[in-house]
């Protein structure tokens, strides 16, 4: 019966992938950028803003706004195409204010929809956050990426926020300069031989793509707005020890929103692996190994998720200043210590996603009722408390947490498939990949991965 499951899902996985070829029209090759009018927005307010003309929506009580399912906001009243490379640079001025009880949920987020307003390319990409720090009634320059897309794709844009509760539809959101513009995938070493001059020829919003090989460099990330992308950590190799500078970090990181993904980061052995000193700055799917300092964070209020980070002196250092920094699912072992926090430390981070947080090889391992997290709390600092230690190293699609993906996995999801937060079948540990339901993209991440192991 359980096999019988394991096949249901994975079929359903097969054909929700499937997809029909596309035929770009030559003229997509044109398409660079955009400013959206001011004027081409419906169910909104025109107002002065301190960056010129602007407009605003208003969700209190539901008036002024468009309402998909839960979903609130105004539209933009023309269609775009999405470009050849299938992301998009959304930037401008933005400001909100969110009186919504539950500190989770104060955003304002950019929506593409379809021409037709019956759905989504794709939904709520947060371009202010209350958790990141983003206050009410303050204006921001914000950038943000939206990818995945389909080229050739029609497309409106829409701004304002979303909840699977009906009553917490309030917002009041306000935006003037909004440029929408095509970013570019730079590939090494196919474009550039090297990832520093990938880096140096980058602009904002583009994706560097590095494939698979040993690179003998000290990188220096110094833009905004950018992807750095490995194709697997083990197989895409930063090496500070034979790069011939054995004194800098491997990987030194000023600019702001910055993703790091899918790197083996290596051998920086009288300096630090990867040093994060960029506000915005996540660091995912990444191996850090055999350096002094594995990760050292500065004044970053970004993530640290679903790293390896082990056989360092320390495993991550935190300057005195840091907070509201997001590390879970990383994996802490062999290091001989996993944390140093700089004296006088006064910063408090987030070392958990609600229902889950790391790895530590010296925690106890007492999980009395089964579910994968470590009965007692691992405390780096009383500020700093990791209160759902992982049973063991983090393992995508391993739901119970015990190394292995296998039918026990598949048959957890599937008993929560359908639910969402306040749900009588919701289960956290089941949410794969974090968008607060269950469904078929949780159901593939499990069973893409049955069988593996640590």
């Amino acid at each position: 019966m359980k096999k019988a499951i394991s096949l249901l899902f994975l079929l359903i996985i097969i054909l929700a992938n499937a997809v029909s070829a596309f035929s770009l029209d030559s003229a997509l090759t044109n398409w660079v950028k955009g400013t959206i009018s001011t004027s081409h927005y419906v169910n909104i307010s025109q107002i002065s803003t301190p960056y010129g003309d602007g407009v605003s929506v208003n969700t209190f009580n539901y008036p002024g706004a468009y309402e998909l399912g839960y979903d609130f906001f105004a539209y933009y009243n023309e269609t775009f195409i999405v470009p050849p490379t299938g992301r998009i640079l959304v930037n401008g001025y933005f400001s909100y204010n969110d009186v919504t009880p539950h500190p989770d949920r104060k955003y304002l987020a950019v929506y593409f929809l379809t021409p037709d307003l019956s759905g989504y390319l794709v939904n709520a990409t947060r371009i202010l956050d209350y958790t990141r720090g983003d206050n009410p009634g303050v204006w921001y320059f914000r950038s943000r990426v939206v990818s995945g897309l389909t080229p050739g794709e029609k497309y409106r844009i829409a701004f304002g926020r979303g909840d699977l509760c009906d009553m917490d539809r309030r917002l009041e959101a306000s935006w003037t300069g909004v440029e929408i513009t095509s970013c570019r995938i730079l590939e090494v070493p196919n474009d550039y031989p090297s990832i520093q001059q990938a880096i140096d020829a980058s602009s904002a919003g583009d994706e560097i793509q590095v494939a698979a090989g040993t690179y003998p460099e000290h990188l220096v990330v110094n833009k905004d707005t950018l992807n750095i992308i490995g194709q697997g950590s083990g197989v895409a190799v930063v090496d500070a020890g034979r790069a011939g500078e054995p004194i800098s970090p491997a990987i030194y990181v000023t600019g702001k929103d910055v993703l790091l993904s899918g790197f083996t980061v290596r051998n920086s052995l009288l300096a630090e692996g990867i040093v994060v000193y960029g506000e915005g700055v996540d660091m995912v799917e990444n191996e850090i190994w055999n350096c002094t300092v594995g990760v050292e964070v500065f004044n970053s209020d970004g993530r640290i998720v679903k790293n390896s980070i082990h056989d360092n002196l320390e495993g991550i250092w935190m300057e005195s200043n840091v907070e509201n920094c997001t590390l879970y699912h990383n994996s802490l072992f062999n290091n001989t210590q996993h944390v140093y926090l700089q004296p006088p430390f006064q910063g408090a981070s987030n070392w958990t996603n609600g229902c889950e947080g790391n790895y530590w090889d010296n925690s106890t391992t007492v999980d009395s009722n089964g579910d994968g997290i470590v009965d007692n709390p691992y405390v780096i600092n009383p500020i700093n408390i990791d209160n759902c230690p992982l049973m063991s190293r983090y393992l995508r699609g391993d739901v119970n947490h015990d190394g292995k993906v296998d039918v026990r996995d598949v048959a957890r999801v599937a008993k929560a498939f359908g639910s969402y937060p306040g749900h009588a079948s919701w289960n956290p540990h089941a949410d794969i990949n974090e968008d607060l339901k269950i469904d078929v993209r949780d159901v593939a991440a499990t069973c893409i991965r049955f069988g593996s192991h640590l």
